[in-house]
């Protein structure tokens, strides 16, 4: 029989809920990717409310014990990297982010602290697997340490919730304190950055002029596309008769599919690009695969447009200071740029239209490098 949620209208705690008097609770929780809920009835109690909501969590509690306990096939004594497997078969979807956080783990974790037993793993063991990270990592780029971001997706995203799922499995009694290491994040200060912008854009325009193919790639790089977007861009994304273009889920950081506005520039030189459309729009023109970062390239937009301190990734700090230079509101800014998390935008980003201001932000870069370029020919 259908439970009737709208009897249920009243915030127990996380996963129970009860109706108007809280004789009658809800419960619904997740083991192992299940789903269990049922029905907790205290209408035939002679019990006070206290009581009766008492009662309801301790039930809960015990029903996800009594699931919980069912088929757990490691102790105390099993290895980090036993329950690490485990967690992420079980417990984890499969998922992009899943294999990429398994990835991370055999990385940094698997031969560090992954042989240790999971009820011995102390705070000295979290404390030097931070410490090893933030002196060295496992490519050229970081062989002078990790950067904060990579640290505290090993220990926030990966070790404490494998850690987390020994402690819901009742085979370790508490965690270490497993933290974020403090970052010092400061803003890159762009100086004259609307100059800077409409260097670039002439530098494109007229270095690419005969090669759409890069024309087209460092121009969704200056309106603002992170270098995995570009990359990972398929023709079926680029919509040439509605002037849109949609970065998929899997290849951004919010995870949700974000559409954009495709400028007139940009389309011009997609369509100029000599290729069947299909797969990749910038494929490895030797392997077919996808592009690997076009450093010589990208030196020689450096050299030309005299800015020295670019690199893919800077394009964009260019374009913030270039349009908050040019009064844009934050809002359409941050979301042209893809952003939705709270803790680099305000609430309004939450449902930010993406399309919406990314047609607002082409107007404005279009203004901006029209300007510049129109006194740097009056000069």
């Amino acid at each position: 029989m259908a439970i009737d949620m709208s009897e249920f209208s009243e915030n127990v705690e996380a996963g129970l809920k009860a109706n108007k008097d809280f004789t009658r609770f809800f419960y619904r929780f997740k083991i192992d990717g299940a789903t269990k809920r049922g029905i907790i009835d205290y209408s035939d109690k002679d019990w006070d409310k206290r009581t009766r909501t008492a009662k309801a969590k301790t039930a809960l509690s015990e029903e996800k014990s009594k699931q919980i306990n069912t088929g757990v096939n490691f102790t105390e004594n099993s290895r980090l990297n036993e329950v690490a497997d485990l967690y992420f078969e079980k417990s984890c979807e499969v998922s992009k982010w899943t294999d990429e956080r398994k990835d991370a783990y055999k990385l940094y974790i698997n031969n560090s602290i992954g042989k240790k037993r999971i009820k011995d793993i102390r705070q000295v063991d979290i404390d030097s697997l931070r410490k090893s990270m933030e002196l060295k990592g496992h490519s050229e780029q970081t062989k002078n340490g990790c950067s904060p971001r990579t640290i505290k997706k090993v220990l926030i995203q990966i070790l404490k919730p494998i850690m987390q799922y020994a402690l819901d499995n009742k085979v370790v009694s508490d965690l270490p304190n497993i933290k974020a290491p403090k970052q010092n994040r400061q803003k890159k200060i762009v100086e004259d950055a609307g100059a800077k912008l409409a260097a670039l854009y002439k530098t494109i325009m007229t270095t690419y002029s005969d090669e759409p193919f890069y024309r087209a790639l460092f121009l969704f790089a200056l309106y603002g596309r992170r270098w995995n977007e570009i990359r990972t861009l398929q023709w079926s994304d680029v919509n040439f008769l509605t002037s849109r273009y949609t970065i998929r889920a899997e290849n951004n950081k919010i995870g949700q599919n974000q559409t954009y506005e495709l400028s007139a520039p940009i389309a011009e030189a997609l369509s100029c690009m000599k290729d069947d459309r299909s797969g990749l729009v910038f494929k490895s023109p030797v392997t077919g695969e996808e592009l690997y970062p076009p450093k010589k390239q990208l030196a020689k937009i450096k050299d030309t447009a005299n800015i020295p301190e670019l690199t893919m990734h800077y394009f964009r700090h260019i374009l913030v200071s270039a349009m908050g230079e040019a009064g844009t509101a934050t809002t359409i800014l941050s979301a042209s740029l893809g952003h939705t998390n709270l803790d680099t935008v305000n609430n309004f980003y939450l449902s930010a239209n993406h399309t919406k201001a990314s047609q607002v932000a082409n107007i404005a870069i279009a203004n901006l490098t029209q300007i510049k370029q129109t006194s740097e020919e009056a000069e």
